[in-house]
């Protein structure tokens, strides 16, 4: 089986920063990370980098792109170590499932019905704002 591979940060980034209207040196003035630098936030938009970011590195990531830490690490993490996010249908729960593209569309509908029963059980569980 072919490995593929993911460019989910890389393109958040790239995407964003092109939403924002803002050059590679603005974000990582934004960020606040004095360990960023504009050479590793451009490796990162063109998919050179290879180690995976940090928590405190994706904080400042999402800080200067002005998103959720969320979304940040779940596209860190699908794009590193191939790991996808299901939500609930209201977005209340979320699981991470690692493979989903082995999955048959019954083992889906599976996840699914779970993470959306688990979200049903937790009365007063509402979206999370962060993401």
């Amino acid at each position: 089986m072919a490995t593929e591979t993911r460019d989910d940060l890389s393109r958040l980034v790239k995407e964003r920063r092109a939403e924002l209207g803002l050059s590679l040196a603005r974000i990582v003035a934004a960020c606040g990370d004095p360990e960023l630098n504009v050479s590793w936030l451009s490796r990162l938009e063109h998919g050179q980098v290879r180690e995976i970011p940090g928590r405190e590195r994706l904080a400042a990531l999402a800080r200067g792109l002005q998103l959720p830490f969320r979304l940040v690490a779940t596209a860190c993490a699908a794009q590193f170590l191939g790991l996808t996010t299901i939500s609930s249908e209201d977005g209340a729960a979320q699981a991470i499932v690692d493979r989903l593209p082995e999955f048959t569309e019954a083992e889906l509908v599976q996840v699914r019905a779970i993470v959306d029963a688990f979200a049903r059980s937790r009365p007063g569980l509402a979206p999370d704002a962060d993401g």
